[in-house]
């Protein structure tokens, strides 16, 4: 295949779309910012809520004479974090997260310098993610975004 590798494009499209998005927290009725990291959190970033650009994926498609694709995904990881003592459990703010996150990469573009544009954008959902340990309750929502990039 004659094309680059999508991955950085991918991960710029999609981090531009989301990062410090803003959303209602259901808890407090305050409007917070929630940051996106590339796969971890930076040693002086949100320890509370945060966005993490996980997985990436990339296969070669070549089912057209005149020419290849890619079938990409990215996994975007929403996590919420709170203090054990006297919270219920709940997973609503990861909710919240998760929804402002799946409007806002609705319609991804891809930098116009990649050569690359979207053709196709699938969303899936897999299982949520609930840690509850002595210390704290950890409530994980993920997207995983499936492209057809030419």
């Amino acid at each position: 295949m004659n094309k680059s590798l999508p991955d950085k494009w991918i991960r710029k499209a999609v981090y531009d779309a989301i990062n410090d998005i803003s959303v209602l927290n259901p808890y407090t009725n305050e409007n917070i910012t929630i940051p996106c990291y590339d796969y971890r959190v930076t040693a002086n970033g949100s320890k509370n809520h945060y966005i993490l650009l996980t997985t990436q994926t990339n296969e070669v498609n070549q089912l057209t004479k005149c020419e290849d694709t890619w079938e990409s995904t990215i996994l975007v990881d929403v996590v919420t974090s709170f203090d054990a003592t006297g919270n219920t459990g709940s997973r609503l703010l990861a909710d919240v997260i998760m929804d402002a996150v799946r409007n806002a990469c609705n319609n991804l573009t891809l930098d116009v310098s990649s050569g690359l544009s979207i053709q196709k954008q699938i969303f899936s959902f897999p299982n949520d993610i609930s840690t509850i340990t002595v210390n704290e309750n950890i409530f994980r929502k993920l997207l995983r975004i499936n492209l057809t990039i030419n």
